[in-house]
């Protein structure tokens, strides 16, 4: 990005915010109600007390969808998928609201990114191991620090990714844990993280389910990891989809568009999409990413500052939250705000 000073005190507001949120989940007391999912995209918290609340290996799968909070702050949603189950375990929105996501078959898991911030990389693998199932490996969606800088908790493990999004790890991973530990501090950015092995794109089988991966190039990120669990009913999309929330328009709206259009032609087939960002969705979040990237393709093209664009941006999506993702994009296309 351009200008780096607007981008700074950005960052540094979202180093306090971030620093809130965490000493908030922390203090917090339990309140220990569990609740159901109202929608795909609300993700309302109801559960604090993580450790009693969370699916053990002996648990048949869900019949529905439940939703609680951990301790630390993340929002874990269960359910049921296919035979089988999925967990989404999701940050708050001062912490970018990453999605990371858990696979549950008969004998082992399958984790799909890893988080950004090193507590919340450490609670989800502590989730993840609360269930009593070995974790088979862990898949990295895309090159973005927020879904591979906490790989750190899980080098134990095999983690994989397409040779296009290892390549760029391997060449930018350095650089990154520099920058976000100067932006958020050696506590909340870890020191070390995994180059994934490489993994083709294709069917794989795994505990008896099958895994069809496929590379989606120039969306949010130039590659893109898509996974999709044809027994399951599920397709993991990374970064492609953000629910709920604003997007952090890392890429071209026009070829985002295209990408979103071209996983909505099996979207029959995958009712359950697991995001990149916020809460597990359906289909119909393809439609409202495109309107978003097309409300904002016009608006850069006619907003004259970044507060106007912001603000356009949210009276035409008020019910999107975490509005700091336009923030955070505003040095780069209103440089001189």
């Amino acid at each position: 990005m351009s200008n780096p000073q607007p981008r700074r005190r950005w960052l540094a507001l979202l180093t306090a915010l971030v620093a809130f949120a965490l000493i908030a989940a922390s203090c917090a007391e339990d309140d220990p109600v569990d609740t159901a999912a109202e929608s795909s995209e609300s993700a309302s918290s109801s559960d604090s007390a993580s450790a009693s609340a969370t699916a053990t290996a002996e648990q048949a799968t869900p019949t529905e969808v439940t939703t609680f909070v951990r301790e630390s702050g993340l929002t874990v949603t269960v359910q049921p998928a296919g035979d089988h189950t999925v967990h989404t375990v999701l940050a708050p929105e001062e912490v970018f609201a990453n999605a990371t996501h858990i696979i549950e078959t008969d004998n082992s898991l399958v984790l799909i990114d890893t988080q950004f911030l090193l507590p919340n990389a450490l609670d989800f693998r502590a989730y993840a191991d609360s269930l009593g199932k070995p974790i088979d490996r862990v898949f990295i969606t895309h090159v973005h620090p927020d879904h591979f800088l906490g790989s750190e908790a899980f080098n134990d493990l095999p983690i994989y990714a397409l040779q296009e999004v290892s390549d760029a790890i391997a060449e930018v991973g350095d650089a990154e844990v520099e920058e976000k530990q100067a932006d958020f501090g050696p506590d909340l950015i870890a020191s070390t993280y995994v180059v994934p092995e490489i993994v083709d794109e294709g069917s794989l089988v795994i505990d008896g389910v099958t895994y069809e991966l496929s590379l989606v190039v120039d969306a949010e990120a130039p590659h893109q990891l898509v996974i999709r669990l044809p027994e399951l009913n599920t397709i993991a999309v990374g970064d492609i989809v953000y629910s709920g929330v604003h997007l952090i328009m890392a890429g071209a709206p026009d070829t985002w568009t295209v990408a979103l259009e071209g996983l909505q032609a099996d979207s029959d087939q995958y009712p359950i999409v697991l995001p990149g960002h916020g809460a597990v969705t359906d289909p119909s979040a393809y439609d409202r990413n495109i309107a978003w990237l097309a409300e904002a393709a016009e608006l850069l093209g006619t907003a004259e500052t970044g507060d106007e664009f912001k603000t356009a941006m949210v009276d035409a999506f008020p019910d999107r939250g975490m509005d700091a993702a336009i923030d955070f994009i505003l040095p780069a296309f209103f440089p001189e705000g």
